[in-house]
């Protein structure tokens, strides 16, 4: 991929130089800095007392990246807070190489490695995710839409102008994504690590309970889970990019000409920061609509039309303040979602509006 999103055909020189970069990753951090043990060891981890065991298994571990910061988590208290909405969305990723060949919307989620699903914590339920379930909510957005729930393919994107924060009304250009069954979703590492826990789906789909466990073992969701489910990631990829660059198959045709043909398409994945996905109408062989759903819209989306709060508004209730002055306490909570942001966070004073700090998150 060359650098600004413009694809290419792979050579061999591009695959091995890849193989080169991955194995240098693996020698000179991921297992020597970051875990203090090799992949092997830390995959055999599946529970959370597998964890605390390892932990306490071997110095290099307990004084690995990952050791310090899970005793500096545990030392200023982020499993205390930053819960969130109890409730989690994933779109799954990674398509098969036989089982997605032919790609179908009714067929996808059956043609993903890593599964596609929603996990409620309230019920302790998983359940396959669909797209017919999304729902976007201007309310409380500097959007001239209305106030009703209206799925993206029934989306037309009419911005207001002068904008002023109302928290009573308008105060965000995000929208509050909703599914119609579950409400509002978290989208992100630990949703997906946490629908990667259920049992459902395909025989041959990736499984893995370790941070559901621990979700369950540590009373729910925090900071500092959320984090442990952000780096845990890292050796499952590891792994996923070591199968797709032994996939690649450098003789077959790498580019197929587009057939102009109306309709509407859905396309969805997980990038890093959680759930994406795009809504296209095609009318005329040229684009009539298109809307993007990405992990961000789900995470800071402000109150729907019910005055429900989003993922983040959600988990900085109750936020312990030690300084009202500089409260950093926010920036955790808020950095914690790792949401794409091209502005700072501001926090003020809801009784006086005074500004009390600013926190780049992005």
């Amino acid at each position: 991929m060359v650098p600004g999103g413009v694809m290419c055909a792979p050579t061999l020189t591009d695959v091995t130089r890849a193989w080169s970069i991955l194995e240098y990753f693996r020698t000179n951090w991921l297992e020597a800095v970051w875990l203090g043990c090799s992949l092997e060891r830390y995959e055999e981890i599946q529970t959370y007392e597998d964890f605390m065991n390892w932990l306490d298994e071997s110095p290099n571990h307990a004084n690995s990246d990952l050791g310090f910061y899970w005793r500096m988590g545990l030392d200023i208290g982020l499993h205390k807070y930053g819960a969130g909405l109890g409730k989690y969305v994933s779109w799954g990723y990674l398509p098969h190489e036989v089982k997605y060949q032919k790609p179908t919307v009714e067929g996808r989620n059956a043609a993903t490695i890593m599964k596609s699903g929603v996990y409620d914590s309230i019920t302790d339920t998983h359940t396959p995710m669909n797209h017919g379930f999304v729902r976007e909510n201007t309310t409380h957005s500097w959007y001239d839409e209305g106030t009703g729930d209206v799925h993206p393919y029934d989306r037309n994107t009419r911005p207001t102008t002068n904008n002023v924060k109302d928290f009573e009304n308008a105060y965000s250009w995000g929208t509050a994504v909703t599914h119609i069954d579950h409400g509002r979703l978290e989208a992100g590492p630990l949703a997906r690590q946490l629908v990667a826990g259920g049992t459902y789906g395909e025989t041959w789909q990736h499984y893995d309970g370790f941070i559901l466990d621990a979700f369950k073992q540590m009373g729910g969701a925090s900071i500092h889970l959320r984090q442990l489910a952000r780096v845990h990631e890292l050796v499952k990829l590891y792994r996923q990019a070591e199968r797709c660059l032994k996939e690649f198959r450098l003789n077959d045709p790498w580019y197929i000409k587009p057939k102009e043909q109306d309709g509407r398409g859905w396309g969805a994945t997980e990038a890093s920061r959680g759930a994406l996905c795009h809504w296209i109408d095609i009318e005329g062989g040229k684009i009539k609509n298109y809307q993007i759903m990405a992990p961000s819209t789900w995470n800071i989306g402000p109150r729907d039309g019910e005055g429900k709060r989003g993922p983040i508004e959600e988990a900085l209730i109750g936020t312990p303040i030690f300084d009202a002055k500089d409260p950093v306490e926010v920036g955790h909570v808020a950095r914690s979602f790792d949401s794409c942001l091209v502005c700072t966070v501001h926090a003020h004073d809801a009784k006086t509006g005074e500004e009390l700090a600013r926190f780049r998150t992005a």
